[in-house]
């Protein structure tokens, strides 16, 4: 009795709820990444090694190589999962544990820009023009407005359009938003690494499931060839999307409500998945 008593001690309780959440975050931060991959070969590694080191075998000479290998993947493992890291230190960073981390929209600020990015994308998309829009959230994207061409202007469905008009200086690369503001046009976007990727997905989707990947951007891309309309979020794209779901997408993706605690955050997003 004295035993169930102490494990339904809330300090256990919410020790282990914070555990879980964090394995939890953990898996889902490197799904469909190539990070993966790397963890699966770490875990064979540190199976080999026990193997190796067990008396049963006495492979001293294996065991000494394994090692050695351990102890140069602590200098290793920083740099190969440098955009893992990253990534994952931007989102504490972000997270709501933190007073006045998250940016605060209205409601009505969120509408207007809405309101100039689905006519111009639905123009586009019946053009077959094609486009890659990355909406800048928390994460700052100084370092992509740099290879672009700085702009700085109010934005309107009409300045999209005239950026993004065939064979002019500003269409190829990226147009690079923050609230109501264009930041830069003709930016260079990270591509992706990940191969589960679709080989029927060129360039432009690919630089925008890239952005998405090391930041908390929301990337729009309209494709040349197809004029579908799709959108990056967190490494994964959501294909050919109708206009309207064009718009529910980006007024949930742009406002943020900083009114709900971590907790439920977590709760909505995974409901939302097993959705």
């Amino acid at each position: 009795m004295a035993e169930w008593t102490e494990l339904l001690n809330p300090i256990h309780i919410l020790d282990i709820a914070i555990v879980a959440i964090f394995i939890y975050k953990l898996i889902s931060m490197v799904k469909g990444t190539r990070a993966v991959q790397l963890i699966k070969g770490l875990l064979l590694l540190l199976v080999l090694t026990a193997v190796s080191s067990s008396s049963v075998l006495g492979l001293n000479t294996v065991n000494w190589i394994l090692e050695q290998i351990k102890t140069m993947l602590l200098i290793a493992i920083p740099v190969v999962f440098q955009p893992e890291l990253r990534r994952a230190l931007e989102q504490l960073g972000n997270s709501s544990f933190i007073p006045g981390s998250k940016k605060s929209r209205e409601d009505a600020e969120v509408v207007r820009i809405v309101d100039q990015l689905v006519p111009f994308l639905a123009e586009a998309s019946r053009s077959h023009t094609g486009v890659l829009l990355a909406l800048q959230r928390e994460v700052g994207l100084g370092e992509y407005v740099n290879t672009g061409i700085k702009i700085s202007g109010n934005l309107t469905s009409q300045l999209l359009g005239n950026i993004f008009i065939v064979n002019t200086p500003l269409h190829d690369g990226a147009v690079i938003i923050e609230d109501d503001v264009i930041l830069a046009a003709s930016c260079y976007l990270p591509l992706s690494e990940n191969t589960n990727i679709s080989k029927a997905l060129g360039t432009r989707h690919r630089a925008g499931i890239g952005l998405s990947e090391v930041s908390d951007a929301l990337v729009c891309i309209v494709s040349e060839e197809t004029g579908a309309i799709s959108i990056a979020e967190g490494g994964r794209l959501q294909y050919h999307i109708s206009e309207e779901k064009l718009r529910r997408s980006l007024l949930e993706g742009l406002h943020t409500d900083t009114s709900k605690s971590v907790f439920q955050k977590w709760r909505d997003e995974r409901e939302s998945k097993n959705n």
